[in-house]
């Protein structure tokens, strides 16, 4: 890496770490973060631990446990793990250099400021662990192709590890890696591509398929068995992961119309789409003269597979966002330099004209996304029924009942009440979905409970837009 790239690279980076940590507690713990940072800190607090596919995978909660173990339980370190991912991926786009040029500039930019991607890098979530490792396999394995030297077999070899102990839909990545794999040798060598591979064997082809499986399973089983204490986690790891997210997807379980990924990437992610739109001509064209080469195949084939796999599933979700936009904006970033020489008007650079006001929407959809609005699960199609405000004072109110020796317990008899259990994790106060509450001074509980509790309410609290949990004092 030449001394300037080298330079901007430090000045990515520190921008990058000073995003992801500005402001990162300002915002509440959401449901979802608060159980996986409880979780993490149940495991170190009691060494507990045991996969459940609706969870997802155990590398998030193992990689915060240690986090917590070092610096302390709080919300600051919950996140850092999706924040060091996040940097992962920002400087392995940027090392993208050696085969897009200047277009891994803009696919740098990207990976900062998209509004989606910088929004989800600091939520206690596993998406920026897969995009990251993801860039990581995906630079490695071309590395390999230039050099042949191992080190970047087994280096892709870990992070895919890390992937599948992370978040079901690493299988989908591992669908788009290894089908690009085999039909781009098939159509390129024909069935000599398989004799090749299945049939031709050396000394250095056993040891990077004996040390590679060694540094999976290493991963994979130390980490679903909970440290070889639960081994029919294996088993939910792969059979049962798969028929859980088969069944929510029969389920229609957070079910959204076809076009959902269509509506956000309009609202927030413009800029990449923008250029993948621009670019499709560009890609035409050097395939029709074949100029095309196996990275920007690879690229397009990520693309095109990962817009057809989310846009099918019935689960569609905001955070799952940020995986049509890694590659979309890698696609975009291919041909910027040959865009830019041709998208001119009377020799006015209108390329750039644009894509410097995409760059700046982008920053500020983004900043105000995640700075400004961030509690808005009304207005925010990006933001998903945020935890609000008012459930920290609620459990701050919890805190100074029992400190001052009230009797007070959590009654809610669907267990809808996190993410108290994440502020309440430092005291023992119990939390019921039935059973004798009335023997406590005070119970908490939501707010369709107050005709069962019957008592005098005190105060009510919004958790979540539209549901709300009543302090009530019994007679």
């Amino acid at each position: 890496m030449r001394i300037r790239d080298r330079h901007m690279l430090i000045i990515v980076l520190a921008l990058a770490i000073a995003t992801r940590l500005f402001m990162l507690t300002a915002r509440p713990m959401d449901h979802d973060e608060s159980i996986h940072a409880y979780l993490s800190y149940i495991l170190l607090k009691d060494h507990a631990y045991r996969y459940d596919p609706a969870f997802h995978g155990p590398f998030l909660y193992f990689a915060t446990a240690g986090l917590f173990g070092v610096f302390g339980d709080s919300e600051f370190v919950a996140r850092l793990t999706p924040v060091i991912f996040s940097l992962v991926a920002i400087v392995v786009a940027f090392n993208f250099k050696r085969w897009i040029g200047k277009g891994a500039y803009v696919f740098t930019f990207v990976m900062l400021f998209s509004p989606s991607i910088l929004y989800y890098s600091r939520y206690m979530r596993n998406d920026m662990i897969l995009v990251g490792s993801f860039l990581t396999v995906v630079y490695c394995y071309f590395r390999y192709l230039e050099s042949g030297k191992e080190r970047f077999v087994y280096l892709a070899t870990l992070f895919f590890s890390i992937m599948i102990c992370s978040k079901e839909n690493a299988y989908i990545y591992l669908f788009i890696f290894i089908s690009f794999l085999l039909l781009h040798g098939l159509l390129s060598e024909g069935l000599s591509y398989l004799k090749t591979k299945l049939l031709n064997w050396n000394v250095k082809k056993v040891r990077m398929i004996v040390i590679s499986s060694i540094v999976f399973l290493s991963v994979f089983v130390s980490l679903y068995s909970a440290g070889f204490t639960d081994w029919a986690g294996l088993e939910r790891a792969t059979v049962g992961a798969v028929e859980h997210w088969v069944k929510m997807h029969e389920n229609r379980d957070h079910w959204k119309p076809i076009y959902y990924y269509s509506i956000l990437l309009l609202s927030y992610e413009f800029m990449p789409l923008a250029l993948a739109i621009i670019s499709i001509p560009e890609f035409v064209e050097r395939f029709k003269t074949r100029k095309m080469n196996k990275f920007e195949l690879f690229v397009l084939y990520w693309m095109f597979m990962t817009l057809i796999a989310y846009h099918v599933l019935s689960h569609k979700v905001p955070w799952l966002l940020v995986h049509l936009v890694t590659p979309m904006a890698l696609f975009g970033s291919l041909y910027v330099e040959e865009l830019d020489k041709k998208i001119t008007l009377r020799n006015f650079r209108a390329f750039r004209v644009m894509l410097a006001a995409l760059m700046i929407l982008t920053i500020y959809t983004s900043f105000y996304v995640t700075y400004v609005d961030y509690n808005d699960a009304v207005n925010e199609m990006l933001i998903y029924i945020q935890v609000q405000p008012s459930a920290v004072e609620l459990a701050n109110k919890i805190i100074d009942l029992y400190e001052h020796n009230h009797s007070i317990v959590i009654f809610e008899p669907t267990n809808d009440y996190w993410p108290l259990p994440w502020y309440l994790r430092h005291y023992p106060i119990p939390f019921m979905s039935n059973g004798n509450f009335r023997s406590f001074e005070y119970v908490v509980t939501s707010e369709r409970e107050i005709g069962v509790v019957k008592g005098e309410v005190l105060g009510k609290y919004e958790i979540r837009p539209f549901y709300y949990m009543v302090l009530i004092k019994m007679h």
